[in-house]
């Protein structure tokens, strides 16, 4: 396998090391936007069968990066894989997005619970790291991921997504031992997860805690980042003499910045609604940050989207340790074109950054 990559900078940028622009990647860069990708999946038959199959895995993989030249590449998959594993019997239902066959309803349910068999019931995934991997050829890094704890338990007991969230948080201040005993078999499963990535190939990986912005200030800490600091550090540090970094991402979890800084993570995710100079300035030079720009922004104009990265750029300011994100998923109605726009504007008015 090739451990050399041609183009590293989003790896030195996640280690802080001197790049010569920000490098960037689009959280969903794989995804509807893309006429290629629906192609694909109209192909597969369906979501799950696309994640399922490490070949349209791959294929999909790839798709944005023949088309734009992003600076990494994120496994095609999805963060409910995991509990999917553990036998909840994840099903997509048309507009509604996932839902669980048997959520964790009763304390039984939640005792039943157990770490899946990585090797057997998410070998599909370590295999399309692996062909991925390959096919990348070293051309840029490939980035592993898992939900976090709290944001797969989530789904796990409301059986899919929610509004209120009223059904783990009842849980979770009535029976918080229980609350304890999913997140407690959840976190040893994403550990086992994320390091049988790193082992088939993932360079870096990150770690989605989408609903972590729903809990309050206390409850973040105890059901959400604790288990998040278990993972960071339990996962595979370096691999092949080659340091594998890692990022944190809570979506709404700006106010938290230091507390996420403080796991041990190399690089904290944020999502649009914090000024990344101010985030800068409150974790210093302990990670790299990841961000920021609000994905709507690709609605607009490509002069709007230039003025944006270059507001972003300067909030962060000289130096490296950022890597240039969204602060959540590209939006399946953005235009292909104004993502195009985005990746040459980061690439050309980051240089006088560096």
């Amino acid at each position: 396998m090739n451990f050399k990559v041609k183009n590293d900078t989003f790896l030195r940028a996640l280690l802080r090391q001197p790049t010569e622009y920000t490098p960037l990647w689009m959280m969903r860069q794989a995804g509807r936007y893309l006429p290629e990708y629906r192609a694909t999946r109209k192909q597969a038959g369906s979501f799950l069968g696309l994640c399922k199959n490490p070949d349209f895995a791959t294929e999909v993989t790839l798709q944005p990066l023949e088309r734009f030249p992003l600076d990494a590449a994120i496994l095609f998959s999805d963060i409910l894989t995991v509990p999917d594993a553990m036998g909840l019997g994840l099903y997509f239902s048309e507009g509604e997005g996932p839902k669980f066959e048997r959520p964790l309803k009763t304390e039984a349910d939640i005792k039943a619970l157990r770490v899946p068999d990585i090797g057997t019931d998410l070998k599909y995934v370590t295999d399309a790291v692996s062909q991925i991997r390959k096919a990348l050829d070293g051309s840029v890094p490939l980035i592993g991921f898992s939900g976090s704890p709290f944001t797969l338990s989530c789904y796990m007991v409301e059986g899919g997504g929610s509004d209120d969230y009223a059904k783990v948080k009842t849980l979770m201040y009535n029976e918080p031992k229980l609350m304890h005993h999913i997140l407690e078999v959840t976190a040893q499963s994403v550990i086992a997860y994320l390091n049988a990535q790193i082992e088939a190939g993932a360079q870096a990986v990150m770690i989605f805690d989408s609903w972590g912005g729903v809990l309050s200030h206390a409850a973040f800490h105890e059901f959400s980042l604790a288990y998040t600091q278990r993972i960071v550090d339990g996962l595979i540090k370096e691999k092949d003499g080659v340091r594998i970094p890692s990022i944190v991402f809570t979506k709404g979890g700006g106010l938290w910045i230091e507390s996420i800084a403080n796991t041990g993570c190399d690089a904290v995710g944020l999502d649009w609604s914090m000024d990344i100079g101010i985030a800068r300035q409150k974790v210093g030079d302990k990670v790299a940050l990841q961000g920021n720009m609000d994905p709507a922004v690709l609605f607009a104009s490509p002069d709007a989207i230039r003025n944006e990265v270059e507001r972003i750029l300067a909030s962060y300011g000289y130096g490296s340790g950022h890597v240039f994100n969204l602060g959540h998923g590209i939006s399946q109605h953005s235009n292909p074109d104004h993502a195009a726009a985005l990746v040459a504007a980061v690439h050309e008015l980051s240089r006088k950054y560096h």
